[in-house]
């Protein structure tokens, strides 16, 4: 089991570093319904992530060595090489004047629970996070350590990834409006340095999937 978690520890850090996530939770917890709200989108996110989650124990994940270490290594390969690709395009396009909330963010301003759970659905999706979790899950597949503890590695991705809005969510209803300066200084930040962060997390973490694939493989 502990050797398991270690080989998870680098999609755990992936599921936790969302930026589009934490500055949607900031924003919604600026809204009427700040906690109910942000709680919907944060479900959204995990609601996708639990599907492939489901997807995989039912698949076989939860037996010992349901999927082959190849194909799992092959994943994490895959997942790798496509985060260098999409990063190494983000890198050479010309990056805008200023930075400006994605489309989908902007959304948030005027949403209530059931639009902000739609927005955190679909921004789950187009999320590269998404490949992060299917390459975790595809790990699990391939581990020999039984049903339990493969159930407890997966709770362990999820509540990762939950984070991201538990943290500003547990931040607001500790300090309620006096937390409201910190998190727009965060938003602000990760905002101001988005591009930034996309960069590090694809190009970081591709190149850690793909060596780690090779090596596996090799």
């Amino acid at each position: 089991m502990g050797e398991l978690l270690l080989e998870l520890l680098p999609e755990m850090v992936g599921l936790l570093i969302t930026p589009g996530a934490v500055i949607g939770c900031i924003l919604l917890l600026h809204s009427r319904a700040p906690i109910p709200n942000a709680a919907a989108f944060g479900a959204g996110f995990l609601v996708v992530y639990s599907m492939i989650a489901l997807s995989a124990l039912l698949g076989g994940a939860s037996d010992p060595g349901a999927t082959s270490p190849e194909v799992s290594h092959g994943a994490g390969l895959a997942v790798g090489l496509l985060f260098l690709a999409i990063g190494c395009w983000m890198a050479l396009r010309k990056p805008p004047p200023v930075a400006k909330r994605p489309r989908l963010l902007l959304e948030l301003d005027t949403a209530g629970p059931p639009k902000a759970f739609v927005i955190g659905v679909a921004l789950a999706v187009i999320n590269p996070n998404l490949f992060i979790m299917i390459a975790a899950m595809s790990t699990v597949s391939s581990s020999h350590v039984g049903t339990a503890a493969a159930l407890i590695a997966t709770a362990i991705l999820l509540l990762a990834a939950s984070l991201d809005f538990l943290i500003p969510m547990i931040v607001f209803a500790a300090l309620g409006e006096r937390a409201r300066t910190g998190l727009d200084r965060a938003e602000s930040w990760m905002l101001g340095h988005s591009r930034a962060l996309s960069l590090a997390v694809l190009l970081g973490f591709g190149a850690l999937f793909t060596v780690r694939g090779v090596v596996n493989l090799s």
